[in-house]
């Protein structure tokens, strides 16, 4: 790829990446919830989930998933359950002292990114038509290529994610436990309604 062609993908990918997506809005709330470093750790676990996608999409399994459409309906739907399931618990919780007294083990923030991040199937035919935009599997070292490619959308997958944790964990030392409070729901209703309008879209309008 022409050095044209990498400042392009990357311009482009840039909202695709800060957008307030399901595991930024995960990313937010762990920094309100637990801190900058904490929520950074979980933020990580993303990171193999997308990779996975990534990995599904340069081998076309977008194309297999597609030939067994129940199949993918059932998986979008799993996956959208799931998004409004972390948003009703963010709603239900109750946070002490900066800890959630819901969240359970340690590890489950780290658990909710990486299944947050797996959990749209739709994700792999995005990613299909993004990539197809930049590079033709038919080309010489192809697979050189992609991987330098999900190399770089990682990184920046990170970046993104950090910044959220960032915020997060500036309102929780900057605002009231109150405030802090309200807004880790506000961000569990959006998580309800992404996972809503995701379920909506499967089930009614597909």
């Amino acid at each position: 790829m022409s050095a044209h062609l990498w400042l392009v993908f990357i311009l482009a990918s840039l909202p695709i990446h800060g957008a307030p997506g399901p595991n930024n809005l995960l990313a937010l709330r762990h920094g309100m919830v637990r801190g900058l470093w904490p929520a950074t750790i979980a933020m990580f676990a993303r990171l193999p989930g997308y990779a996975l996608i990534f990995l599904a999409a340069g081998l076309g399994l977008g194309a297999v998933i597609m030939a067994f459409p129940a199949v993918f309906r059932l998986l979008t739907v799993a996956g959208a359950l799931y998004i409004v399931w972390l948003g009703f618990k963010a709603i239900r919780a109750r946070e002490t002292a900066g800890v959630d007294v819901q969240d359970g083990k340690s590890g489950s923030p780290a658990r909710a990114e990486f299944l947050t991040a797996i959990a749209n199937p739709k994700a792999i035919l995005f990613a299909t038509a993004f990539y197809a935009q930049f590079i033709d599997p038919a080309i010489s070292g192809y697979l050189g290529h992609y991987a330098t490619m999900v190399l770089v959308s990682l990184s920046l997958e990170a970046c993104f994610g950090f910044v959220y944790c960032a915020v997060g964990a500036f309102a929780r030392n900057a605002l009231r436990g109150s405030v802090v409070l309200w807004l880790t729901r506000g961000s569990g209703a959006v998580l309800c309604l992404m996972g809503a309008g995701l379920l909506v879209e499967t089930v009614i309008i597909a």
